[in-house]
C-alpha cells in the first residue's frame, strides 16, 4: 500500500467504505501520509459504525484541531456523548454547532431528540419546530412532533406531504420513509387499515434500502447468530478471577421490542433503593469479539468452548467502568435486547443473575413493531423478518426455561397493565428489592431518561392493554 499516492489510498478506502468493508477501508486510510479533513471524517465515520467511540472521538478531535467550527465533528461528538449518556456534554456540542451555524438543522433535530429523551417535551417541541422552519420537508421532525402533539398533523399537512412524496424520486432516503410513516399514522387514526398498511410497507422498504448495511445486519441476527448460539456452549475456567460471584447481582431484562421492557426497567429503577442501570450496551458483544481476537473461543461443528475466566474478568470490569463502580459488590440492571442469544454465557458468568422475560401476544407484537420505525433494528422493516425474529426469541427462551427456570420470571405485558400493583410487587420481590407505591409513580421522576420508542408513553400512568385494537389487522397479516 505504501506505493500508492494519498489520493489513490483515499479513493480505495472510500470504495471499501461504501461496500461496508470497514476494516479494509481503514487499512487504506491509515496509510495516508498527509491526512486532511476528508480523511479524518471518513476514518471517524468508520469507527462510529464499528461502535469504537474512543477512536471516533480521537479523529473527530483531529478535525476540530484543523477546523474549530466543523459542523460534522461537533454534531458527531454530540451524538457520541449522548450514546455514552454524557448528556450535558452532548448538549454543549449541539449548542456549539448551532452557534457556528444558526440554520444547521441536524443539531436542532438532535437537541430536540435529546430533550425528548429527558422528558423536557416543551423544549423538544420548540426545537423540532425550528427544524421545520429551516427545512419544511424534514419529515423526521414532523414524525417526532406528531408524537409530542397529537393535534399537530392536520389535513393540510397530510395533503402537503402526500403531494411531495408523489413527486419524490429518491427511494433510498430515510427522510422520504418518514413521510410515509406519517401518512400511515394518519390513516391509522382514521381506521383506514388498508391505506395504513400500504404506507407502512412503502416506509419500511425505503428505510431498509437507505443503508446497504441493513441486509448484512439482518442476515447476521436472523441467520449467523442463531446458528452459532444453537450450538452447545462449553466453558473452561482457570479460576483466575478472585471476585466473589455472589457479590454481583445482575438483573437482565429480555424481550422483543414493544413487549414492555422499558416499562419493567423503569419500574425497577423507580424504587427507594438505587440500582445501577447499564441500559442497552455492547459489553457482551465487544467482549466476545475480543475473545475471538485473543483466541479465547474455540468453535467446532456442534459446540463452542469459551474461556470463562477471561470473559468473566473482562465483562465485570466493563460493567464497573461503565457504571463508575469501584466495589466488587454491586447490583445492576441491563436491558440489552440481544443478550438473550447469549443467555447461557451470562448465567455461567453470573449464576445469581435474574432474568425478566417480557412477553406479549406474538401477533400483537408483530403489528406493534411494524407500526413503528425502529431505525436501529434492520429486521423490523419486513413482516417475514419480524416473524422470524419473534420465533427465534420464543424458541430460545422456551429452551432456556427448561434449565434455568429459577433464574427467570415471565412478565406478561397485558397482566402488568391490568394488575400493576400485584405484578410490580412480583417483579420487585424476584429482584430482591423492596416494593413501594413509588415504583408505580415512575412518571413523576425528574431524572427519568428514556431513549426507546416508549419515551412518551413512559411519562404517563400505566394504561390498560387494548387487545381489540389489533383485531382489524388479522386480515392483513397471516395468523401468527
Amino acid at each position: 500500500m505504501t506505493n500508492y499516492s494519498d489520493e489513490i489510498l483515499y479513493s480505495k478506502g472510500l470504495k471499501q467504505f461504501r461496500k461496508n468493508q470497514l476494516d479494509n477501508s481503514l487499512d487504506f486510510l491509515l496509510c495516508i501520509k498527509r491526512k486532511n479533513l476528508n480523511t479524518f471524517k471518513l476514518i471517524s465515520q468508520i469507527h462510529i459504525k464499528k461502535n469504537d467511540y474512543k477512536n471516533a472521538k480521537l479523529f473527530l478531535s483531529k478535525i476540530l484541531n484543523l477546523d474549530k467550527a466543523n459542523l460534522f465533528a461537533l454534531n458527531s461528538l454530540g451524538e457520541l456523548n449522548r450514546s455514552e449518556k454524557n448528556y450535558e456534554e452532548a448538549e454543549k456540542f449541539y449548542i456549539k454547532s448551532i452557534s457556528c451555524d444558526e440554520n444547521f438543522a441536524p443539531a436542532y433535530f438532535n437537541l430536540a431528540s435529546l430533550y425528548e429523551d429527558k422528558g423536557e417535551l416543551e423544549l423538544a417541541r420548540k426545537h423540532y419546530h425550528k427544524v421545520i422552519k429551516i427545512d419544511n420537508k424534514n419529515y423526521a421532525a414532523y414524525f417526532n412532533l406528531q408524537r409530542l402533539d397529537k393535534n399537530f398533523i392536520n389535513d393540510e399537512i397530510i395533503k402537503k406531504i402526500a403531494n411531495e412524496l408523489k413527486n419524490s424520486q429518491n427511494l433510498k432516503n430515510k427522510n422520504t420513509a418518514y413521510g410515509h410513516f406519517i401518512l400511515a399514522n394518519y390513516y391509522r387514526k382514521k381506521k383506514e387499515i388498508s391505506l395504513e398498511i400500504k404506507e407502512l410497507s412503502k416506509g419500511h422498504e425505503i428505510f431498509f434500502n437507505s443503508d446497504r448495511i441493513n441486509k448484512d445486519a439482518v442476515n447476521y441476527w436472523l441467520e449467523t447468530v442463531p446458528k452459532m448460539t444453537n450450538k452447545s456452549f462449553l466453558f473452561s475456567d482457570n479460576n483466575n478471577n478472585k471476585i466473589e460471584l455472589t457479590d454481583i447481582e445482575p438483573i437482565f431484562i429480555f424481550g422483543i421490542p414493544r413487549s414492555g421492557t422499558t416499562l419493567v426497567e423503569t419500574i425497577i429503577t423507580s424504587g427507594k433503593e438505587k440500582i445501577c442501570n447499564a441500559g442497552e450496551n455492547f459489553i457482551l458483544q465487544k467482549t466476545l469479539q475480543k475473545s475471538q481476537l485473543k483466541k479465547k473461543i474455540l468453535e467446532s461443528e456442534d459446540s463452542i468452548t469459551l474461556d470463562i475466566s477471561f470473559l468473566r474478568k473482562e465483562i465485570i470490569e466493563s460493567y464497573k467502568k461503565q457504571l463508575s463502580i469501584q466495589s466488587n459488590k454491586f447490583k445492576f440492571i441491563d436491558r440489552t435486547m440481544t443478550n438473550f442469544f447469549f443467555a447461557e454465557i451470562l448465567l455461567e458468568i453470573f449464576p445469581q443473575a435474574k432474568i425478566i422475560n417480557c412477553k406479549r401476544d406474538s401477533f400483537h407484537n408483530l403489528v406493534a413493531i411494524y407500526q413503528q420505525c425502529l431505525n436501529n433494528l434492520p429486521w423490523s422493516h419486513k413482516v417475514e423478518d419480524i416473524k422470524k425474529y419473534i420465533s427465534i426469541y420464543n424458541y430460545k427462551l422456551n429452551n432456556l426455561e427448561k434449565n434455568y427456570s429459577k433464574n427467570i420470571l415471565n412478565v406478561e405485558l397485558k397482566r402488568l397493565t391490568e394488575f400493576p400493583k400485584d405484578i410490580s410487587k412480583e417483579i420487585m420481590s424476584f429482584c430482591k428489592l423492596n416494593w413501594s407505591e413509588k415504583v408505580l409513580k415512575y412518571y413523576e421522576r425528574k431524572d427519568l431518561i428514556c431513549t426507546t420508542a416508549s419515551n412518551i408513553q413512559i411519562r404517563e400512568k400505566i394504561f390498560k392493554y387494548e387487545s381489540a385494537k389489533f383485531l382489524p389487522y388479522k386480515e392483513y397479516f397471516d395468523n401468527f
